[in-house]
């Protein structure tokens, strides 16, 4: 199996029932949505986790973990496993097993991180290929524009994932040579992390900047300025706070910068227009999947992640000419 999540709904558990036996859980990274539901593994014969070494510190100390290289070759079960950096979150990685033409899984991945080291997949007859963003082909680089419009427009408070987005829009704003942002504690411990035990998931030249970051931002006191506090959705953490003592003022702007789960503090503080909603890339474009698609030679795709309902045609014409699968079983 790869990836047992939770959420992001809040109560949101994966219904594994009918999945029967399972001989090995490979998590791709550790955020809750892949790496949650990992409580559900006594269903599933209460199998192994593999995991980079990052990953598996963050899991609970009940489970057996064996560690995968962040980049690498390792076996699993007996197939030949070749693992790389998914340019997502720390320790996250995409998965290649050497079964048939070679099965690729890409979990949540992104090159265009500004932090998180990216590396290229071997050839895979078969790609599962993250589609979280449908058919969305907007460039950081557009959305960093965005972004320093908000910020010059005034003080603002960004609820994110400490171990995600958070550290690449504070490296943003260190770059850009802004006043630095206010961070909550959650935030400055993954900077730190990044910056050192966890170094090896990062880009060549990046530990010294996320270290400055973890040494100097201001803890959070005032509205003014730029506030980074977790959890994305607001729905605990600093954030949670921080929304419910600034959500009756004017001001700072609240603005949600990744998906907006149902019933959350996210989606109603946007529904009543006191907060707006800008996404900040961290999965890939349409057009970076085609490319990966073309570069792997796969013949077969199943786009994860996404509204297949919405986007199956779309999808359908840009992996063309390998076949796209969204349900039931693939052979090959």
């Amino acid at each position: 199996m790869f990836d047992l999540g939770y959420g992001p709904q809040p109560g949101a558990w994966p219904d594994i029932s009918n999945v029967g036996r399972v001989d090995a859980l490979l998590l791709s990274h550790g955020h809750r949505d892949h790496a949650g539901g990992s409580k559900l593994r006594e269903q599933l014969g209460d199998p192994p986790v593999y995991a980079s070494e990052i990953v598996c510190r963050m899991l609970a100390t009940d489970i057996q973990k064996i560690a995968l290289p962040l980049c690498g070759i390792a076996e699993v079960l007996g197939i030949r496993t070749t693992t790389g950096r998914s340019g997502h979150a720390p320790g996250g990685i995409w998965i290649h097993l050497a079964i048939g033409g070679g099965l690729l899984y890409m979990g949540d991945n992104c090159s265009e991180s500004l932090i998180y080291a990216s590396d290229p997949p071997p050839p895979a007859e078969v790609a599962i290929v993250d589609a979280s963003y449908g058919v969305y082909d907007t460039p950081l680089a557009h959305v960093q524009e965005e972004f320093d419009r908000l910020f010059d427009a005034g003080p603002v408070l960004l609820p994110i994932p400490p171990a995600g987005r958070g550290p690449e829009i504070a490296l943003h704003l260190l770059r850009k040579r802004r006043q630095m942002p206010a961070v909550d504690d959650a935030l400055r411990e993954s900077l730190t992390k990044l910056a050192t035990v966890d170094s090896e998931c990062l880009k060549t030249g990046i530990a010294g900047g996320l270290a400055r970051l973890a040494a100097e931002a201001p803890n959070i006191e005032t509205a003014d300025g730029i506030v980074l506090a977790g959890v994305a959705d607001a729905s605990s953490g600093m954030a949670r706070t921080l929304v419910e003592r600034w959500e009756d003022e004017p001001a700072p702007a609240i603005v949600f910068t990744g998906y907006v789960p149902r019933e959350t503090p996210a989606e109603r503080l946007i529904k009543s227009g006191r907060a707006t909603y800008r996404r900040w890339n961290v999965h890939p474009l349409l057009s970076h999947n085609r490319a990966l698609v073309s570069r792997v030679g796969a013949r077969t795709v199943l786009p994860a992640f996404g509204d297949a309902q919405r986007y199956r045609n779309s999808w359908a014409d840009a992996f063309r000419p390998a076949r796209i699968v969204v349900s039931g079983t693939v052979e090959w």
